[in-house]
């Protein structure tokens, strides 16, 4: 049996065994025959409703949800909660559950349009989702989570079941978003325009809460265990640390890329960036203090731009000010990340900060990062959490003697301290889809291996 298959024709009706109850009581009673019938000679797949003269079951309808979602773990049920009812759909429910719970409900309840379903830990999904399939109407969109990740696994829900998409454990926001989101919204995928590297903006919530080693140690891994081909921009050009925090040096070209955009191309970028191993390039800039800036929002749009066709990923730390600058990237960022201190300061400028409308690329809610967590005289994770109004999404605990002998020694921080590469980690997981690659080898490997 599959999702979504159109209902069958009288003649198709009539070939197929085994799949629901004839309860048209008229009809019964024309044969004389008020008693159900058998599981023998019950008729595969849903009944057709041009043989009974009826309209479509659906037609009209205001019992049926549009979405109803399962998940039988927190953390999805969470992640389901925060993207999808966040996009606003009426009648819209995400429930604690499996598979089998999903069964039970619609076996006497109206089919939602949308339906998702969490098939992990079930001993046998297919079956499990053959029975579901058998108490749904023929136009549900069916969604999976599960917790196997193979591709012929992917292919039978698909293929064979009529499944629209399936994703594995552990659940992103970022990959409910790319994959489930679009079904729920009715809206299309990304326009060729948005195609391109992910942009990820990291800033603080105020000066010194450690933004800048958030996106140095962010950057390192995505290049490392990521494996993939990232850029760093720091768009400090007075002040920034980028270039410092990795023992690299500052370039003097990118002032005149955001003064000039008539100058960038891409061999440009490569004049301007300093390479760290063989994914990851710097592009920061050390002006001199008393030297006014002149940054066109033009010219920022047009360096992320091509960041983005050379890139995975673009990394942009961004001064906590409210600069032309940081309206230009926020424009075309994919993810928010801010960066606070545990204290009454940074929560207040930090929920203005997360006030601030999201662009129309970004398709979730801002990361939160709690740097210096247990600091001295610091709010405690609950009463952070009371003044926030939401709990934090990751936490760094406060390592004083370990940033500062990583920044002395121009390596990441994440390479002395396995609670700081821990949170990284988890940082990563929320903002790029999918499993991390094996690690990488060469420069940034032995980096982290310091």
């Amino acid at each position: 049996m599959r999702f979504g298959a159109a209902p069958p024709t009288a003649a198709a009706h009539r070939r197929q065994a085994g799949r629901f109850k004839c309860e048209d009581e008229a009809d019964a009673r024309r044969r004389g025959d008020k008693a159900m019938r058998s599981d023998h000679d019950n008729v595969s797949g849903f009944l057709p409703e041009e043989t009974t003269g009826a309209p479509p079951r659906h037609a009209g309808r205001t019992d049926r949800l549009w979405l109803l979602a399962f998940a039988n773990d927190s953390r999805s049920d969470q992640i389901l909660r925060e993207v999808l009812l966040a996009a606003g759909p009426d009648r819209a429910e995400v429930r604690r559950g499996d598979v089998a719970a999903a069964t039970r409900l619609l076996a006497h309840a109206p089919t939602p349009s949308i339906l998702i379903v969490d098939i992990a830990g079930v001993e046998a999904p297919l079956v499990a989702l053959d029975d579901l399939a058998r108490v749904c109407e023929p136009d549900v969109k069916v969604l999976v989570i599960g917790d196997r990740d193979e591709v012929d696994f992917y292919r039978d829900l698909t293929r064979t079941l009529g499944v629209t998409e399936y994703l594995a454990k552990p659940l992103t926001r970022e990959l409910v978003a790319s994959y489930f989101l679009p079904h729920v919204t009715e809206e299309r995928r990304a326009a060729p325009a948005q195609r391109g590297g992910r942009l990820v903006m990291v800033t603080g919530a105020r000066g010194g809460v450690g933004a800048s080693t958030i996106a140095a140690n962010l950057a390192v891994h995505l290049a490392s265990e990521g494996r993939r081909h990232v850029a760093l921009l720091d768009l400090d050009l007075h002040r920034g640390s980028i270039a410092l925090l990795l023992g690299s040096q500052p370039s003097a070209g990118l002032r005149l890329a955001l003064e000039t955009p008539e100058v960038i191309d891409h061999l440009f970028l490569d004049r301007i960036s300093a390479p760290v191993g063989d994914r990851l390039r710097i592009f920061a800039s050390k002006e001199p203090i008393d030297s006014p800036l002149a940054p066109r929002p033009a010219a920022v749009g047009k360096l992320l731009e091509l960041l983005r066709e050379r890139f995975n990923h673009v990394v942009v730390d961004v001064p906590a000010a409210c600069t032309p600058m940081l309206q230009a990237v926020l424009g075309q960022t994919h993810q928010r990340v801010f960066v606070t201190a545990p204290d009454l300061p940074n929560v207040r400028d930090l929920l203005r900060l997360h006030a601030v409308a999201p662009a129309p690329v970004q398709t979730g809610r801002p990361l939160v990062v709690v740097n210096q967590c247990g600091r001295p005289g610091a709010l405690s994770a609950e009463a952070l959490k009371r003044a926030l109004g939401f709990a934090p999404d990751i936490a760094v605990p406060h390592l004083p003697r370990q940033v500062t002998a990583a920044a002395t020694l121009g390596v990441p921080v994440l390479s002395r301290s396995r609670p700081f590469r821990e949170a990284i980690r988890a940082l990563a997981e929320e903002i790029v889809p999918g499993r991390p690659a094996p690690p990488a080898r060469g420069l940034i490997a032995r980096l982290l291996r310091r």
